[in-house]
């Protein structure tokens, strides 16, 4: 037996607690789930693991590693709802390594994997993967991987996409070393046995203690499958606090990692490990893992101890290296690496900050075709350049059909290597490969690189220049067009990647056609050729794939007729059938000749609506139709058009979806027919049918948005018995539809004898040519997209300023290289006041109030006012409006003498210049950190664009010289400070009376006679659609004489108060300003939100409800000690809220001191007259 990594003797571990009622009979498979405060995260990780269609067969071990928060309740919870899945053991704290021991030790099924609690695994991937194990025999089965967080944004994982190219089975590590690369263990799952026979535990009291298990369990395995699909996201918290992985700052973070790749190549010589796998470590360990992206991009953050730290483990770890080994690095770690060899602390210290900030430079020579760096004129070395050393970027735009050839265009080109003229490239050549990267064909097709205009202006200017300046790089000849003939893919019948070779500067380079772009661009449907049909897909790292499906099941002709549809299909198997693969249910068409179509039953069936029918059925063919491995897709040429129809009550749409002859069936949708742009409108075709064909008629509203918007629709066709085609006419003009940039058009249907209804306008599957597509229309551009979480994608219509002439990056680096330095030469506009708040979203806070006093008292001056965008127009006295991105933004920018701003002027090609002044307001009072407190806000890399920003500043307002204090430590500005509180708290001041309040009271139709309640939390979490608070028990509680006010963060989703409080509580109006709100109520409840500053200038009571008080406070910082600090009481249960709503009068007396004291601390200098001292300070100095 193979020596341990760690061994653990079975049951020496006692759990304190067991939660066990399981009666499963037999156990494929046990999931073991290490927890350890993650009662945020926990039931979203637990729901998936009962989601794999294996539960009769699934042991989940719940590990408690000694949490302090809910997580055992919530995972004994599930016990007690799934008995025979879920197992609860809870432990004292003893890490995540002995976590995921202590439940290899208690699993009892033939397979064993691990779930980290925050993430989730995708549905059916256990299954999925157990099928395959069960059939290769091998020892694990790995699975592709996705990053994700908390607003379901996913992206790529670096090491998961540099392991997984295809799917492979029984294979080994020395035939896929590239598997050293995903070190995690969640996404795999293991032969019990083989973990057990091989002490394949994970190493104890360290960090990332996977890496150390993983990578010698491929040495030792002798069969490995893997599963090219995504079957687990893994989580990036950005709510909570963070994750292992993300907690950076402390040391072991770094020196744990350098541990266990010591151990890992130490493992690997031990277990005789393939050569080409411990090379391909090496240049995973010197390419990622001494990089360390999570430490060199917050490296000028770091302190002096961890970088000692640094230095010293990495350079004890390069000493171990072989010159072959050491030349794993590319070339521009590689050019690092040996100053850190060769050189002392101090100047490796400042060689890795100018490596972390890119200050550290790589030129290409011409002559020789070599890469030369900064590093070695500065310290004298030579430092050769391999071919390996040339890193392609490419992106892939399109995949189309062209004369019986699959046509592929996008662009590449090398990091550094510049490519100014198309002479520099010979010998283009087109391979196909397989998946082993072994030649099949060496193509007829034609390859071709081109001028492109925009990629040097994008790509090729370095970290530390502006786009003011000269590129650095340049990347001109960088789109390629490549042909592949069918005729090669037809006689290959397999599948195939496409290999581009190329000679650039005498150097043999190769890359396979990849990284597609978002959108349907890349991503055809497949092609149909002759009897068989071209299917286009990616692989996990997505690397395209060209398949041809030989006498490939095809729909050659539909049709639509009696109530029924018809299909023809060639080359089947005995049987078609559809599917439904969210419940795996089959049901067999009836074949009549050589058409196929619905029994009667079935037709019944998947046309009741709200029954289970409703699905998007996919048609396959089997000759057995009890064995699912033995089902094969049924494929069709897209149509141009895909009609609804309407089987009894439900729609239908026959149409490809995912290279798949699909029949969708679902509720009755309004759906697109055509739709045609013409220079002012947008004309709109589209079908109702069902009990919808019933409207007397059809018009087009904007409810949803907010806008009383109308376009009546007129009936081109159809009757009540028949489907009907309606066409409508949306205009596209200037200040049509307010400020909404983001437009959600829906079908209002009126009737002679029911209600009016409203329903979004979906595409359904047609093609349209102005679909996801930019369209200039006068001062407008529009766009024209969808909602794809939407089934049959909901239209949706977006507005923005029409920025022709300055939209490439081509157009703007002219611009900035030209005219705007005329502009910068010509005298500035002395009185001219250039004003942006939240960087153009709206005209408001601070900059609005400070605009509203210079016009009323001093007229003389012409105010710019930037907008994001302007969709109608702005009528304020003296005010020029502008657009960001836009010439115009640039001319003020350039000419202005004032500058006021709320947070900073975007662009960082803005040359600010001596004579000009700016302005920082801020646009709030810092109760959280910010700024370069806040890691997540900039990188090393950003460091001196940020800086700069800062920098810009000549003036700085705060409240207090307590928030000084903090804003010179999180902006590290050098700016005046003034001391003059906020110019949008003069009108708190002056509005503070009787008679303004019950003004605003009487506008907002909220009572006179009742004190009022003001909740108004912050943000938390993108697109959240609840609150803290249970509106039930609230109302139930509210004393007869108060009345709620609850006024969400705007960020937050949809909130909703059941209308059967409306007589205690109501949400706020959004057209009255938060501070109408401040000014009305007697009590405010809040939280974390920085409104607590503005509300103490009315010296009325707050409560502060922290429900989530330890969470928020670990992931977001805060500037003071809120629990002593706070001027109020804190309450963290619905039961203390309510309890301190009864007697909220009392607060003031209370809590006096600790007022007083935040009073100062805070609001010290606010007095109603901020705007009048700042235009004394800065416009007018001499009578300040």
């Amino acid at each position: 037996m193979t020596e341990p990594i760690i061994h653990i003797p079975k049951n020496l571990d006692k759990p304190i607690t067991v939660v066990n009622k399981s009666n499963r009979k037999n156990t494929r498979l046990s999931v073991v789930v290490p927890m350890y405060n993650v009662a945020l995260f926990l039931k979203e990780a637990l729901d998936s693991l009962l989601r794999q269609g294996i539960n009769d067969e699934l042991q989940v071990i719940l590990i408690d590693d000694g949490s302090k928060d809910e997580t055992s309740t919530i995972a004994k919870d599930y016990v007690d709802q799934y008995p025979d899945v879920f197992e609860l053991y809870l432990f004292e704290n003893g890490g995540l390594g002995a976590a995921r021991n202590r439940g290899t030790n208690l699993a009892v099924g033939e397979y064993v994997t691990y779930v980290d609690p925050d993430d989730i695994v995708v549905d059916d991937s256990y299954h999925n993967m157990l099928s395959i194990i069960n059939r290769t025999g091998s020892d694990v089965i790995g699975g592709a991987v996705r990053r994700f967080n908390s607003t379901g944004k996913q992206w790529t994982s670096t090491v998961h996409n540099k392991a997984y190219h295809d799917a492979y089975e029984a294979t080994t590590l020395g035939e896929h070393p590239e598997l050293v690369w995903d070190t995690t263990a969640w996404n795999k799952i293991y032969n019990l046995e083989f973990i057990q026979s091989n002490s394949l535990y994970f190493p104890e009291k360290m960090l990332y203690e996977d890496m150390p298990m993983v990578v010698p369990m491929y040495s030792l395995a002798k069969k490995i499958d893997v599963f090219d699909e995504v079957i687990y996201l893994w989580r990036e918290r950005d709510e909570g606090a963070p994750s292992i992985t993300q907690s950076t700052a402390q040391k072991n973070n770094f020196t744990d990692r350098v541990k266990g790749m010591k151990m890992i190549l130490s493992s690997l010589a031990d277990y005789d490990a393939p050569e080409n796998a411990q090379n391909e470590q090496l240049n995973k360990m010197l390419n990622f893992d001494l990089r360390l992206p999570f430490t060199y991009e917050k490296y000028i953050a770091l302190d002096d101890e961890y970088k000692d730290t640094i230095y010293e483990q990495v350079k004890g770890f390069l000493k171990l290296l072989t010159p072959a080994q050491f030349n794993q690095a590319q070339y521009w770690y590689r050019a690092l690496y040996t100053v850190w060899l060769y050189q002392p602390k101090v100047v490796v210290q400042n060689a890795i900050t100018k490596f972390a900030k890119y200050e550290f430079c790589v030129q290409f020579n011409q002559d020789d075709g070599s890469f030369h760096s900064s590093y070695q004129d500065d310290f004298d070395f030579d430092l050769a350049t391999l071919n390996s050393d040339f890193e392609p970027f490419t992106r892939l735009y399109s995949v189309t059909e062209e004369n019986n050839q699959v046509v592929l265009v996008g662009h590449l080109f090398y990091r550094y290597m510049d490519l100014p003229t198309r002479n520099l490239i010979s010998n283009l050549k087109v391979e196909l490969v397989n998946k082993n990267g072994e030649v099949l064909v060496h193509s007829n097709g034609v390859a071709d690189m081109q001028y492109d205009p925009d990629a040097t202006a994008k790509w090729g200017f370095e970290n530390t220049q502006s786009r003011r300046e000269q590129a650095a790089h340049n990347f001109d000849i960088s789109s390629y067009r490549i042909t592949v003939p069918f005729a090669e893919l037809e006689r290959l019948n397999e599948t195939v990647y496409v290999k581009l070779k190329l000679t650039v500067y005498d150097r043999e380079l190769e890359l396979l056609i990849s990284e597609p772009m978002p959108g349907d661009q890349p991503r055809p449907e497949g092609f149909v050729i002759d009897n068989g049909f071209l299917l286009t897909s990616y692989s996990s790292d997505w690397r395209l794939r060209l398949t041809y499906l030989a006498n490939a099941p095809l729909v050659t002709t539909f049709t639509w007729s009696r109530n029924h549809y018809l299909w023809t299909i060639k080359n089947a198997k005995k049987n078609i059938i559809i599917y439904n693969p969210t419940n795996r249910e089959i049901l067999k068409l009836v074949k009549n000749g050589n058409e196929y179509s619905l029994s009667k039953s079935d037709a019944n069936y998947i046309g009741t609506p709200g029954g289970a029918g409703q699905a998007w059925w996919q048609f396959m063919t089997t000759d057995n139709t009890n064995d699912y491995d033995s089902f094969e897709l049924v494929r069709m040429a897209t149509p141009t058009i895909a009609e609804p129809h309407t089987l009894k009550k439900n729609m239908t749409v026959f149409h490809v979806s995912n290279h798949v002859a699909t029949l969708a069936v679902s509720w009755q949708y309004p759906l697109i027919a055509d739709a045609e742009l013409d220079d002012e409108n947008v004309t709109i075709r589209f079908w109702l049918d069902g009990w919808a064909r019933l409207a007397s008629s059809a018009n087009i509203t904007f409810i949803q948005d907010g806008l009383d918007n109308k376009y009546v629709a007129k009936k081109i066709e159809g009757n009540f018995l028949k489907r009907n085609l309606w066409e409508v006419q949306l205009p596209l003009g200037f200040g049509l539809y307010a400020q909404n940039r983001m437009l959600h058009p829906e079908v209002t249907l009126t009737f002679f004898q029911r209600q009016p209804f409203t329903m979004p306008l979906r595409w359904g599957k047609s093609k349209f040519n102005i679909f996801r597509e930019e369209h200039p229309v006068g001062r407008l551009t529009w766009y024209f997209g969808s909602d794809d979480s939407e089934e049959h994608r909901v239209l949706t219509m977006r507005q923005s300023t029409n920025r022709e002439g300055f939209t490439t990056m081509g157009e703007k680096v002219s611009f900035w290289q030209g005219k705007y330095q005329e502009w910068l030469q010509e005298p500035i506009f002395e009185k001219t006041i250039m004003y942006s708040s939240y960087w153009g979203q709206d005209f408001n806070d601070n900059p609005r109030a400070l605009y509203e006093y210079i016009e009323k008292h001093y007229p003389g001056y012409q105010h710019v006012v930037v907008y994001s965008n302007i969709l109608q127009d702005i009528e304020l006295p003296g005010v020029i409006p502008v657009v960001t991105g836009t010439k115009k933004y640039w001319y003020y920018l350039a000419h202005a003498k004032y500058f006021v701003n709320n947070v900073n002027f975007e662009g960082k090609e803005r040359v600010k210049r001596p004579e000009q002044l700016e302005i920082q307001t801020m646009h709030g009072t810092p109760l959280k950190q910010m700024g370069f407190k806040v890691l997540q806000d900039w990188t090393s890399a950003s460091y001196e664009q940020y800086l700069e920003k800062n920098r810009n500043w000549d003036y700085l307002t705060v409240p207090s010289d307590y928030v000084a204090e903090i804003a010179a430590s999180a902006y590290r500005h050098q700016a005046k400070v003034l001391n003059t509180g906020y110019p949008r708290n003069d009108e708190l001041f002056v509005r503070n009376n009787e008679a303004e309040i019950l003004r605003i009271k009487r506008a907002m139709k909220v009572p006179v006679d009742k004190k009022l309640v003001l909740y108004a939390p912050t943000w938390r979490k993108k697109g959240e659609r609840k609150l803290g608070i249970d509106f039930e028990s609230m109302y139930a509680s509210l004393r007869d004489d108060l009345f709620v006010l609850i006024r969400p963060h705007h960020l937050s989703g949809d909130i909703e108060v059941p209308m059967a409080y409306a007589d205690k509580m109501i949400l706020s109006d959004d057209s009255f300003a938060i501070d109408d709100y401040y000014l009305i109520s007697d009590v405010m409840i809040t939280d974390y939100s920085s409104v607590m500053f503005d509300y103490a200038l009315l010296n009325k009571p707050m409560v502060f409800f922290v429900y989530d008080f330890d969470n928020y406070v670990s992931s977001r910082g805060l500037n003071f000690d809120f629990k002593a600090d706070a001027p109020g009481p804190l309450v963290y249960t619905q039961t203390e809220l309510e309890i301190s709503l009864q007697s909220f009068e009392e607060i003031p007396k209370r809590y006096e001191d600790k007022i007083a004291i935040f009073d100062t601390k805070f609001i010290q200098y606010d007095d109603g007259h901020a705007s009048e001292n700042i235009f004394k300070a800065v416009f007018d100095p001499e009578k300040s």
